[in-house]
């Protein structure tokens, strides 16, 4: 069995060596756990190129590769770059098959034919079980509805995604118009079935740090969230609806309700490290709707509101089963603080206490402009500055979660020492034990530290906000957090960088297709630059297509 060199290798998919920023010993992290995923980037940028567009492949290490043991993560490209990176990796002139790949991202595969596209094939017929899809916009599913109708199978793929994006692909894509009906749904070909998933997970699956999560694959479970994509650019009426109503247009959130102007930033200005409440913003921007979605009676009298939707995508966690070892993967997303439906915020706080508890091991998150984007050209996608203002509200969270963590040790450590004292006072003299009572008037219980309760807002013009608890690792009840001084752990304050050794790596890149330099290393640059001001510790990776991570 192929063994992956630990904790992150990365290959460049045109000279099988190291890409130019960061060679392989920076990622052979020795002192790290073996690794348990593999995350291969199929495609990684976001256009115009149509031959690198957002696609993944992951799998569990342990279940090697077994059919059924890759999940595809969007396709916007899939079947092409799949042969195309086969073919770099098979020696020349190919041995006789089957024969087992020792380089590239598909390294200890066994390939049963000779030629590139046969073995592509294979891994897409037998290998990718599950499609994993962030929104329904072609550069995240061309390839899926371009290879599925010529790879049948015995068993149908499974396009797994959030309702509305399912409802999305059924309506505008498999409607026998677009493409024919592949699925199972509607008298349909059969050919791929539909996994509605429900957003935050299903509560009744998994228990204790997979609560929610749903197997995909063998090895593989997952949880998604909604974010927010931007929105519409052309207003459209919705009869009869009303701000509580939700959007007619599936694939979109009504943000009618929310409020204005929101506020635009063009420069980084790092907040503080305390957690951070997007309610103030929030409000702000529900203005802002308000007065974009503002209802306008037409000349003819009918009575009809324009409203401005918020484009639907999701981002996912991506859990391997026996280590708990996890990824964050976005889709397109857009910054709270200029969004119209800011939904980011859920997310960092599922993903604090992961990785104060070290189980995730990196974020793909999108970067598709650099800074000299202006912001209403931005169009539901990120630029540096926003991508470390929003790294800036997780690691807000990660600090709060750490602090929970410790004191939750604490406290378990002292009921373990109390336990202890009452078993030596149990056999004590009658005399000596009531002296220890006397000594010791207030049970543990009653002597429980208090949690200083910082204000944890997102600073605004006018300094309003409002707090909020975020997500523990594990349920933690308001008596435990209660409100008083309290000096806090050495743990939680000793750690000046609080994404310390999480790796973001950036995907989602738009080419400029002009001379000069690459548009991913003005990204990578300005990221560094805000990263240093802000002093997270994470490190960013400007995704390549052919790279592959062992995570």
């Amino acid at each position: 069995m192929y063994k992956p060199v630990p904790f992150t290798k990365i290959l460049d998919k045109t000279t099988s060596s190291c890409r130019k920023h960061h060679s392989a010993d920076e990622y052979a992290m020795t002192d790290q756990p073996s690794p348990a995923l593999q995350v291969i980037v199929l495609g990684s940028g976001g256009g115009p190129q149509e031959s690198n567009v957002t696609a993944f492949l992951v799998r569990s290490l342990e279940q090697d590769w077994r059919k059924g043991s890759l999940v595809a993560v969007d396709a916007g490209v899939h079947l092409s770059v799949i042969t195309r990176l086969i073919a770099e990796a098979t020696p020349c002139p190919p041995p006789p098959p089957p024969f087992t790949l020792d380089s590239g991202p598909f390294a200890g595969l066994r390939l049963p034919h000779s030629t590139a596209a046969a073995n592509a094939a294979h891994v897409t017929r037998a290998l990718v079980d599950t499609y994993l899809v962030t929104h329904p916009h072609l550069d995240h599913i061309a390839g899926f509805v371009i290879n599925t109708a010529g790879l049948p199978g015995t068993r149908p793929k499974k396009l797994a995604a959030l309702p509305s994006t399912i409802h999305a692909l059924k309506t505008h894509i498999f409607n026998n118009v677009i493409w024919p009906n592949l699925s199972d749904e509607n008298n349909g070909a059969g050919l791929l079935t539909y996994l509605r998933l429900v957003e935050g997970g299903s509560p009744a699956l998994g228990d204790g740090d997979a609560k929610g999560y749903l197997e995909v694959c063998d090895g593989l479970q997952v949880k998604t969230w909604s974010v927010s994509h931007g929105h519409c650019l052309e207003r459209h009426s919705h009869r009869g609806s009303t701000a509580s109503n939700p959007s007619t247009r599936y694939g979109s959130h009504d943000a009618s309700s929310h409020p204005g102007p929101p506020p635009r930033r063009d420069t980084y200005n790092p907040p503080p490290l305390q957690p951070m409440s997007r309610t103030h913003s929030l409000a702000n921007n529900n203005q802002a709707a308000g007065l974009l979605g503002a209802s306008s009676p037409r000349q003819s009298g009918a009575c009809e509101t324009e409203r401005v939707c918020v484009y639907d995508s999701s981002a996912y966690f991506i859990q391997e089963q026996t280590t708990r070892r996890e990824i964050l993967i976005f889709g397109d997303v857009e910054p709270d603080s200029i969004s119209l439906s800011p939904r980011n915020l859920h997310i960092w706080q599922e993903a604090a206490p992961k990785i104060a508890a070290g189980s995730l091991a990196a974020i793909f998150i999108e970067c598709s402009y650099d800074d000299a984007q202006s912001n209403d050209r931005l169009y539901g996608h990120l630029k540096p500055v926003f991508v470390v203002e929003e790294l800036s509200v997780l690691a807000a969270e990660v600090q709060l979660a750490r602090t929970l963590r410790a004191l939750e040790s604490r406290k378990r450590k002292r009921g373990s020492l109390s336990e202890h004292g009452r078993e030596r006072r149990q056999h004590s003299t009658p005399r000596k034990s009531a002296l220890l009572v006397a000594e010791d008037p207030v049970s543990p219980k009653s002597l429980r530290p208090r949690v200083q309760t910082t204000e944890v807002v997102m600073r605004t013009g006018d300094g309003i906000g409002t707090p909020h608890l975020a997500t523990p690792t594990e349920e933690l009840s308001l008596h435990d957090a209660d409100i008083g001084p309290m000096t806090l752990p050495p743990a939680a304050t000793s750690a000046p960088r609080p994404l310390q050794g999480l790796k973001v790596v950036i995907i989602h890149v738009k080419e400029t297709l002009a001379d000069g330099p690459e548009r991913g290393d003005v990204i990578l640059e300005q990221l560094q630059e805000h990263e240093e001001e802000a002093q997270l510790g994470c490190e960013f990776i400007i995704s390549k297509s052919g790279q592959s991570f062992y995570l």
